[in-house]
């Protein structure tokens, strides 16, 4: 038997629902167990699920003219999706890759509008895609803050994140270079 209880305290830290409405959900979830360097997405395709991150680890990234620009590392207890395509049905230009080894639970769009339209309490899943977001204030400390500051708000808000994944992924996600971070974290520690 699949244990849900993960999923299950993540939409109840939404709303209150009743064990039925999350039956009613869990029956819908479809479990994968990615293997590392798998995609979820890329470019040209539309996401058109959300996934919980019962156990394993993802990148979010895009890649520019020159590198890789990480947007966001997803763990345990998370959910994902590339919430512009997921939003608009349009094809994304980004790449969801599994980092390790997962067990992952996925819900599609279309479920998702089923379970609205037949219990509007459902509606309150609308707060999972709003979680989401990229945050904009992160995107703005890259040009507000030094890379010390980066640096620290990332220990202070991920710091699993330092051991679980490589500097170079770690600097992207802070705008600075490998060599940048190195100096920083010598700097810190």
């Amino acid at each position: 038997m699949t244990d849900f209880s993960q999923i299950t305290d993540s939409i109840l830290k939404l709303h209150h629902f009743t064990e039925e409405q999350l039956s009613r959900f869990c029956e819908k979830l479809t479990l994968t167990k990615p293997s590392r360097k798998d995609f979820l997405l890329k470019p040209g395709q539309i996401s058109d699920c959300l996934t919980f991150v019962n156990a394993g680890s993802l990148r979010f990234y895009t890649k520019t003219e020159n590198s890789e620009l990480t947007l966001n590392f997803f763990t345990e207890q998370q959910w994902v999706a590339d919430l512009e395509s997921l939003l608009s049905q349009k094809p994304s230009n980004n790449y969801i890759e599994v980092f390790e080894n997962s067990a992952l639970f996925s819900i599609t769009l279309t479920d998702i509008h089923a379970l609205m339209d037949t219990t509007p309490s459902f509606r309150m899943l609308n707060a999972l895609i709003a979680d989401m977001t990229i945050s904009t204030s992160h995107i703005a400390t890259i040009n507000t803050k030094s890379p010390d500051e980066r640096y620290k708000t990332l220990l202070n808000t991920h710091p699993d994140w330092v051991n679980r994944f490589p500097q170079m992924q770690i600097a992207s996600y802070l705008g600075m270079t490998p060599e940048t971070l190195s100096r920083v974290r010598a700097r810190i520690i």
